[in-house]
């Protein structure tokens, strides 16, 4: 009876569904760290446990994305003494190999210290912040780096990222150094073709736009702001911003605001701040209108840069750069508070985070 027993209970934990797992990338600082290049790991939804799975060298790897379907991984290599480029690496059961790296080339481009990139139409698009210009570089059709196809820059500008409107039609760029938002509107010549400013501050204090995001729904859109530590909220439509809100994103004083995300839900805003009182803010966001209401504050670990949210909304991953770690945080559905798990991630200056959908 006892074996019978022993076997029944065998077959159902069998039975039982795995926990879901999820891959993590994770960009770095190498120079003068212990970081070596990308990283990538398996997260456990369940328990929050994270398991190195891969590594790649490459140098200041800050920001990483992957190639539809993720055979393919891209990255920056912030630099701005001739060594910035932009890199390819090629994905495979949770491994990451080096492909090529590309060098922005400083003879035909002001490209130093590339910080974001953005995979569109099959082109990779580089936010170059010391630079000040945005450049595009076609893919061959195995993802290989063909080089330069396209440039656009302006006098004191310092771009910081570039992302995809909604529908898919537009690419807008924010310039912390001259307080806007360019539009740009791809065609067969490329992605940085027709541009405009979408959005210029007309305060007299500089707010130095760095991160955006759209909603779910493609309605609105929020901007992070990092020298004045603002958050506007902006109502969207065919390719027109046009602000509804704008708050005081946290009373730290930091002057170093940096990341911006939504809960997948889209009922609560997240938006990083260093320097001063390190952590995240947390908003409730009016599904209505767009607009959001401060909802609390959470203190991290030092100079939080990047962050990530799962796809089911429990977690969120921060990237402490200066703590040499990845806080795990769990997230409360409720109010959207956030509860430093035992789960850190220990990873030298880890300046990019992002979740892989699980298979």
């Amino acid at each position: 009876m006892k074996i019978k027993s022993l076997l029944a209970a065998l077959l159902v934990i069998s039975c039982m569904p795995k926990a879901p797992q999820l891959g993590l990338r994770v960009g770095t600082y190498t120079e003068n760290t212990t970081a070596v290049g990308v990283y990538l790991y398996s997260f456990d939804t369940q328990t929050a446990d994270c398991t190195l799975t891969g590594m790649a060298p490459s140098g200041n790897p800050s920001f990483v994305i992957p190639s539809p379907g993720e055979k393919m991984a891209y990255a920056v290599n912030e630099f701005n003494d001739g060594r910035q480029g932009v890199s390819s690496f090629v994905l495979e059961d949770g491994t990451i190999t080096l492909q090529e790296s590309i060098p922005i080339p400083k003879e035909l481009v002001d490209g130093e210290d590339p910080c974001n990139l953005l995979y569109t139409g099959n082109t990779i698009v580089s936010s170059n912040y010391t630079g000040g210009t945005v450049t595009a570089f076609s893919l061959t059709q195995d993802g290989h780096i063909e080089g330069l196809s396209q440039q656009f820059g302006r006098e004191g500008a310092h771009m910081h990222c570039a992302v995809l409107s909604p529908e898919g039609k537009y690419i807008f760029v924010t310039d912390l150094g001259n307080d806007c938002i360019y539009r740009f509107e791809p065609d067969e010549i490329g992605p940085l073709s027709n541009p405009v400013t979408a959005w210029q501050n007309d305060d007299a204090l500089h707010f130095g736009p760095r991160h955006m995001v759209f909603s779910a729904d493609g309605r609105f859109a929020y901007l992070l702001c990092e020298l004045a530590d603002k958050l506007v909220v902006f109502n969207y439509n065919e390719g027109i911003l046009t602000p509804v809100q704008t708050i005081t994103a946290y009373d730290g004083e930091g002057h170093g605001s940096a990341d911006i995300h939504l809960s997948p839900d889209g009922r609560f805003l997240y938006t990083s701040h260093r320097l001063k009182e390190d952590g995240i803010a947390i908003f409730s966001v009016d599904s209505e209108n767009g607009t959001v209401s401060p909802a609390g504050y959470r203190l991290t670990g030092i100079h939080p840069r990047n962050f990530a949210i799962s796809q089911d909304g429990r977690f969120l991953l921060c990237a402490c750069r200066d703590s040499d770690r990845i806080e795990v945080y769990s997230i409360d559905p409720a109010t959207g508070a956030l509860t430093l798990t035992d789960n850190s991630i220990e990873v030298g200056a880890p300046v990019c985070v992002q979740f892989i959908p699980g298979k």
